[in-house]
């Protein structure tokens, strides 16, 4: 094949060369490395220079691709084959590489839809309508008979001119980047063959997590705010200038932006550093209480419900059931009448269990066409078969399974355990559950709970149906068949692939605060030591109502958590739980207390204050002094103080000394000093201080006016007003600085200027 054109055996590869191994464009290669930063070497050829990416910075399924491919060189390189075993070996090889491109492209798919389940409603929308457009179009060529860019072509052409019936969202959405081209819609294939259902979102995440600071100044505002929890801005700013002088230092919003989100992503930490009294009321941990599942397996499933419905204790109740053909193993999932969601949760509780099936038949009811369903069984390449409407026949094993199950669960209800009912009661009792249970629109009365309800359909399932012999299975045992079968099973490789099969927790589109008792939900409390640290902030909750007992918590930006449970229904001990959590929180906390310490230790904040001082007083080293104009000032007060001094002087004994007096030299010496020292703090006190560079571009306007400037002051306002220009003078980032100094400027002399 063409991919054994490249030397496998090396250890670093170009964008080129991973393109003729993995099968897709160079620019694919390179699109992906830049968007997932991976690391890469420069090399010079006769090219020019180009990057070469190390084999272990590559994904996991390139690395085995490449090792595959590895192998075969060096097996084809050791001796060589006669005709027939060459073309036998080829022919195999070129089969196993079919099958393992076909699994890639199914992992890839699977990892979208980790990354779809994590993007906001908006980029889901989009990605959503991307891919109806897609399956719109293959069906439009297919229907139509076209060839591919004839095809494509037709369709966006029809697609403009609103000929195509879609929904009214989808178009609007898809309307967003104008007309509808054949080159967006390669676009959109590559992009889903490549990443999947979470890249046909747009632009999403293009510019995430982007700061102008850099690492090092974000650690220092961490050190700042760690250390001095309500510093303000200007003075995070006055920091930066002195830590970091001589760099470019943002903009004081920049600051402001980055310092308020680090804050409220970490007001949690902060609060048990500089109040532990209040933080231990508010966030210490009180998690619990203190005191207190043809021809092959998996080849084919079907789903359905039964007609009617139960009535439980909290509620009217319907069962969900799932059986696989083969080997007719089966699970059931009691949940209200609202459909769409339990059939999603007994989908993904299959999946994880039994592993993917090729084909799931179900009828083509809305709860079983839901988009979201849909979706997952196209990003999992499971084909879905769907019945015609009033066609139970179609689904014959499902509805075979549920007669079974009305029948024999109802052995294990009240009113049949442990009481000596008579025969013809009991099979009339039967007789008449199993009936309404399957008549569509009847209720049936059970006096249990649904959880009670549930975990007896699970117990009769486990221990009875899978263990009885099973009359079209030549006698064998459902359970039986499952272990019977040996070949590989298709699983699922991330369980968080699965996630958009989630319900959503009740009301605020299961949005929660962790609060001291974890995440509650209908009064239930999800707890999990992983939450720690997340106190007091907005979580996404989704449920799995195959096991309320669990619920998975996401953050705000769709990264996953972690699973919580709650104790009272997943049998942890309610004190052990409380202890642990403790004891978790204690250590969490004091490791990031520690870090915390570490950091304000390594920026040496106690210092900030006196490096502020220094570096303000060395930007007055630059500043010089204008001439400043005076006015003589008087007042009679002063006035009569001139009088006595001049009337002192007429005293005999100032006439007294009027003679000449002989003074020491170094007497006179000193005198002179202290005249010339006298003189020059005169003169200072005669200039004038600019504040800043405004005020001496002022000044110079003021000359202008008076028709006394000179060229020195017209060239360093041209000077400034070039710099206004800039786009670093626009935000201000960067002082401005003359060619001409303060005293050329101002025609100073030396002396004066001192």
């Amino acid at each position: 094949m063409g991919s054994l054109t490249v030397d496998c055996t090396k250890d670093r590869f170009s964008a080129k060369e991973l393109a003729v191994i993995m099968g897709i464009s160079w620019q694919a290669i390179q699109k992906r490395a830049d968007q997932e930063g991976w690391p890469c070497e420069m090399e010079t050829g006769r090219g020019g220079k180009r990057k070469l990416f190390r084999r272990a910075v590559l994904p996991v399924d390139w690395q085995a691709r490449i090792a595959r491919q590895r192998a075969a060189q060096a097996a084809a390189a050791i001796a060589p084959e006669s005709p027939e075993m060459a073309g036998y070996r080829a022919a195999r090889n070129y089969l196993e590489d079919l099958e393992r491109e076909k699994e890639e492209k199914r992992l890839i798919k699977e990892r979208g839809l980790v990354e779809f389940a994590r993007l906001p409603e908006a980029r889901k929308r989009e990605a959503e309508a991307c891919w109806e457009v897609l399956k719109a179009k293959d069906a439009f060529i297919e229907a139509g008979g076209f060839g591919r860019i004839q095809g494509a072509a037709l369709f966006c052409a029809q697609f403009n001119e609103g000929k195509i019936p879609l929904d009214d969202g989808i178009v609007e959405i898809v309307n967003k980047t104008g007309k509808l081209h054949p080159s967006t819609l390669y676009r959109w294939e590559e992009k889903y063959e490549t990443q999947g259902l979470a890249g046909l979102a747009w632009h999403y995440g293009k510019n995430a997590g982007r700061t102008l600071l850099t690492p090092d100044m974000q650690d220092f505002i961490r050190a700042m705010i760690l250390e001095h929890n309500r510093v303000s801005v200007p003075k995070l700013m006055a920091g930066l200038e002195a830590r970091f002088a001589g760099q470019e230092i943002p903009a004081s919003h920049v600051v402001w932006r980055w310092a308020s989100r680090w804050r409220d992503e970490n007001r949690v930490l902060l609060l048990s550093i500089h109040n532990p009294d209040e933080w231990k009321s508010r966030y210490g941990a009180a998690f619990g209480s203190a005191s207190a599942s043809v021809g092959r397996l998996n080849q084919l499933w079907e789903s359905d419900a039964t007609p009617g419905d139960i009535m439980l204790a909290e509620g009217r109740h319907t069962v969900i059931g799932m059986i696989d053909v083969w080997s007719r193993r089966a699970k059931v999932l009691v949940v209200p009448s609202s459909k769409a969601v339990a059939i999603a949760a007994l989908l993904r509780r299959c999946l994880l269990d039994w592993g993917v099936p090729e084909v799931l038949r179900t009828d083509n009811g809305k709860d079983f066409t839901a988009r979201h369903m849909t979706r997952v069984l196209e990003s999992l390449e499971i084909e879905q078969d769907l019945c015609p409407p009033f066609t139970p026949e179609m689904k014959p094993h499902i509805e075979r399974f549920f007669h079974t199950f009305s029948h024999g669960i109802v052995e294990l209800l009240p009113g049949y355990i442990g009481h000596n009912v008579a025969q013809r009661k009991a099979i009339e009792s039967r007789k008449s559950f199993a009936e309404r249970l399957m008549k569509k629109g009847a209720v049936l009365d059970v006096k249990l709970a649904a959880r009670e309800f549930q975990e007896i359909c699970d117990r009769w399932i486990e221990s009875v149906y899978h263990q009885d012999p099973h009359g079209s299975l030549d006698g064998k045992r459902p359970a039986e068949m499952v272990r019977s079968w040996t070949a590989p099973v298709r699983r699922i490789a991330d369980e968080r692939a699965l996630d958009v099969l989630l319900a959503p927790a009740p009301q605020d589109g299961g949005v929660r605060k962790v609060g001291k008792k974890g995440v509650t939900v209908n009064r239930r409390h999800y707890v999990n030591t992983a939450l720690i640290g997340y106190e007091d902030q907005s979580v996404q909750v989704l449920l799995d109502y195959a096991d309320v007992g669990k619920a998975y918590i996401f953050a705000a930006s769709g990264e996953y958590v972690c699973t919580a449970v709650d104790p009272d229904w997943s049998g942890i001990s309610a004190a052990d739980l409380a202890s642990h959590a403790k004891h978790t929180q204690k250590k969490a906390y004091a490791e990031m207390r520690k870090e915390a310490r570490k950091l304000i230790r390594e920026h040496k904040i106690a210092l900030v204050p006196e490096d502020i001082l220094a570096h303000r007083e060395s930007l007055l080293a630059n500043v010089e002094e204008l001439p400043q104009k005076t006015v003589e000032y008087s007042t009679p007060a002063l006035k009569e103080a001139a009088f006595a001094v001049a009337d002192a002087d007429r005293t005999p004994n100032a006439q007294a000394l009027a003679g000449r007096i002989e003074l020491p030299p170094e007497v006179l010496e000193y005198e002179e000093r202290q005249k010339k020292v006298v003189d020059l703090r005169q003169k200072r006190r005669e200039r004038r201080v600019f504040a800043n560079n405004e005020e001496i571009y002022c000044w110079i306007l003021d000359r202008i006016k008076a028709g006394t400037v000179t060229e020195t002051q017209k060239q360093w306002k041209k000077e400034y007003e070039a710099w206004q220009e800039t786009e670093a003078g626009k935000a201000r980032r960067k002082p401005f600085t003359s060619t001409i100094g303060i005293r050329a400027l101002t025609g100073e002399t030396a002396e004066a200027a001192l």
